[in-house]
């Protein structure tokens, strides 16, 4: 964790230099390279802190044993419908949601991105999946689960996941474009995200590869499927479904592994799979 704090600390420090305030860039703002590096550095601090603490811990083949979850595709077909549609389906409902109780509604329900956001999107697809999830998913979940079970283990880590992507909250600017219903509706949608991340991760015998399309997934259908007034992290009803995702999730599958498979990922071993019973 001192690590990963320490690399997003270092990313952000370019913004304080320069004085930049987040709540005035847009995609079309012209930013100096140093800061531009810097932001990037900090959406990639989860792997990045991952890689340095498993080539330290594991070696001779930590890094190599983190990484091999990334191809892990030999998956039911389900599961890429699942990790890739599930959020833009969630977004849709949504907003049928807000048609239903009066609520307002985005200016459309389909959106195509500019050029400037489609270029962003491209960046937050890989930073977002690559950046994070070998950090979150990759690193943390497996660990945390063998000695927690994986429903705490995935609340910790969705704890963390939050408290890291706040980061903007105290760059210049972000204050300014944050209240405190966003910085709580931010903790109940990616803890329950980290659930649902965990029962795909748990459910594909550890496939990084289908974690990476949910979050890849979501990010999409961020930009796609816009909510009112654009917000994201703020949307009760978006955090609200993933909620009940997560819910349902631990409800049908149990808190101890989150799936009803008998072969799990394990964090320990060289081998990344053991056996075992189903439990609560």
């Amino acid at each position: 964790m001192l690590a990963l704090f320490a690399i997003t600390a270092l990313g952000v420090l370019p913004l304080f230099f320069y004085r930049l305030d987040l709540s005035k860039l847009t995609f079309s703002s012209s930013i100096p390279v140093v800061a531009g590096i810097g932001i990037e550095l900090t959406a990639y601090a989860p792997t990045l802190a991952a890689l340095m603490v498993a080539g330290f811990m594991l070696r001779p083949h930590g890094i190599r044993k983190l990484l091999r979850p990334v191809i892990r595709w030999r998956v039911g077909i389900q599961w890429y419908l699942i990790a890739f549609a599930g959020p833009s389906i969630l977004f849709v409902v949504a907003d049928l949601i807000r048609l239903a109780v009066g609520a307002p509604l985005p200016t459309s329900w389909f959106a195509i991105p500019s050029a400037g956001a489609a270029a962003f999107l491209a960046g937050a697809l890989i930073a977002g999946s690559f950046g994070e999830e070998v950090g979150w998913r990759g690193f943390g979940q497996p660990r945390l689960q063998l000695q927690y079970g994986a429903f705490w283990a995935a609340v910790m880590v969705g704890f963390v996941w939050s408290v890291w992507h706040l980061w903007p909250v105290v760059a210049p600017g972000g204050i300014d474009t944050t209240n405190w219903s966003d910085i709580g509706l931010t903790f109940l949608r990616l803890i329950s995200m980290s659930i649902v991340y965990a029962w795909l991760y748990n459910s594909t015998r550890g496939s990084l590869l289908i974690v990476m399309l949910a979050h890849a997934g979501h990010n999409i259908a961020v930009r796609m499927v816009p909510a009112a007034d654009s917000v994201t992290h703020g949307d009760l009803v978006v955090a609200s479904l993933y909620a009940a995702a997560a819910a349902a999730i631990v409800i049908g599958a149990g808190g101890r592994w989150l799936t009803r498979r008998r072969v799990f990922p394990d964090s320990r071993s060289p081998q990344p799979l053991i056996t075992t019973h189903v439990g609560t």
